[in-house]
């Protein structure tokens, strides 16, 4: 079994979410729903990440 990473259970579940169609998840209407910003699969551009000693990184 392959291993499910984040951003690939994130785009799991909204293709679930748009049965099975990706053209539906790209157009997804749902702006508040909190995975809308990772449904392509992908981290969104300019996100930062938190580092482990709380300083902030530009990914």
């Amino acid at each position: 079994m392959a291993k499910l990473t984040p951003m690939k259970a994130i785009r799991k579940k909204c293709l679930e979410c748009s049965s099975g169609q990706p053209k539906e998840v790209r157009l997804c209407p749902i702006k508040k729903c909190p995975l809308y910003d990772y449904r392509t699969g992908h981290r969104p551009k300019g996100e930062e990440d938190i580092a482990e000693d709380g300083i902030k990184e530009k990914s």
